[in-house]
């Protein structure tokens, strides 16, 4: 009877598991290894039904559970390898939750003080000399009870964990995310990593990372689909999803004269098979084009006034850039629109959410962020002036 208990109460905690790991592929991996410990703790409490590993192992198995268990608790590892961009999630969610020491309790509980219990050894470490040593029915008496204390600690961390994060893992979509699934995604561009795509006429686009199709050997490098496999569902490392933060930490933070030049409208969006992506205003041309960086604009300018207008204008935001110590690292992420009467706006569409330093000092440091961007922007529009031959004085630090 009690085998039976602690074996539902297992399987009510993994359950506990499964169900927001099916539901929410961000934090599956992490989420479905977790399971797997859970199902590893139900199967032992299942060595009495497990008698026929004995007749195909015969006496090379004394205890019939454990290959059911390492079994179990492979297939999580491995479901957790494959998913690892939900795994980090999800794992450093439960070890920041206030519930942690539950689960480390009762995971304790249902593993290794059960062996301690029923130990000869150990019990004869705290009985006095001569005394009559336990029976072996009263050690598996209290090695049931420790593990029924941890199947309870185990369910009882899966429930209260599942009430402190439902909120975060209920999915609520952006005011715009249905578009992506009611219209046709056109693709507009793309990268190494990420493609843009045209909402239908929404007036909007979205960017995913590249479609799984294209994410194979042949057609990707080996570096770059485990760096894509790794990130495509991770809401804290999909650079999407990061793009997005750096947006709200813009439009919050920084003058007036750099927000006027974002998005009117930047979200998060999810998607089953693409992953976390960024759906934001679609910017055209009046010819119905779409905007690009300001570089390949000046390249196929041939009027000379164009070109020092959108030079002077990527240079005076630079300028307003470094004097603000923004998080901004690519000096070549603006984008030229032509509006209908005829101005020149230049644009912050690709906000470039990440540094590529292995130890990124300008994520601490204001003065390190000022002085980077400086010495980069000075250098980028020196290749400017040099390549395209646009005529300007260079009246600034920066040219």
């Amino acid at each position: 009877m009690m085998e039976t208990v602690k074996f539902l109460i297992a399987l009510t905690a993994a359950v506990c598991m499964i169900v927001p790991a099916v539901r929410h592929p961000k934090w599956r991996g992490g989420l479905g290894f977790i399971a797997s410990l859970f199902l590893a703790a139900a199967a032992n409490s299942l060595e009495g039904c497990l008698g026929f590993m004995h007749s195909l192992f015969g006496d090379t198995i004394k205890e019939p559970e454990v290959p059911v268990i390492i079994a179990i608790v492979l297939a999580g590892t491995i479901f957790a390898l494959r998913n690892r961009g939900g795994t980090v999630t999800a794992l450093s969610a439960v070890y920041r939750n206030r519930r942690f020491p539950l689960l480390l309790w009762g995971l304790l509980f249902v593993s290794i003080l059960p062996n301690v219990v029923k130990s000869k050894f150990v019990w004869s470490i705290f009985m006095e000399d001569g005394a009559v040593p336990l029976s072996h029915e009263v050690r598996e008496t209290a090695e049931s009870l420790f593990e029924l204390m941890g199947s309870i600690l185990i369910l009882n961390w899966a429930i209260l964990f599942l009430k402190d994060k439902w909120k975060v893992l209920e999915y609520r979509p952006s005011p715009h995310a249905h578009l992506v699934f009611e219209h046709d995604l056109v693709e507009v561009g793309h990268g190494s990593r990420r493609a843009c795509y045209r909402i239908g006429e929404t007036g909007f686009c979205v960017k995913f990372y590249k479609r799984p199709e294209l994410c194979v050997k042949g057609k990707m490098k080996r570096s770059v689909r485990r760096d894509i496999a790794w990130r495509r569902f991770s809401k804290a490392r999909n650079s999407s999803s990061r793009e997005v933060y750096v947006y709200e930490l813009f439009r919050h933070s920084l003058p007036v004269a750099i927000r006027e030049k974002l998005p009117p409208v930047v979200e998060r969006v999810y998607h089953p098979i693409f992953g976390w992506g960024i759906l934001e205003t679609y910017y055209t041309n009046p010819d119905g084009t779409a905007i690009i960086p300001y570089e390949y604009e000046i390249k196929r300018q041939t009027s000379e006034e164009n070109k020092r207008e959108i030079y002077i204008q990527a240079r005076d935001l630079l300028l307003e850039m470094i004097a603000a110590s923004a998080y901004f690292y690519e000096p070549g992420n603006f984008h030229t629109l032509f509006t209908s009467d005829g101005r020149i706006e230049t644009k912050l569409i690709d906000f470039e959410p990440e540094s590529k330093m292995f130890i990124p000092v300008e994520l601490f440091s204001a003065a390190y962020r000022r002085w980077k961007l400086r010495r980069k922007a000075k250098r980028y529009l020196k290749h400017i002036r040099e390549a395209y031959h646009v005529d300007v004085t260079v009246e600034t630090s920066i040219g």
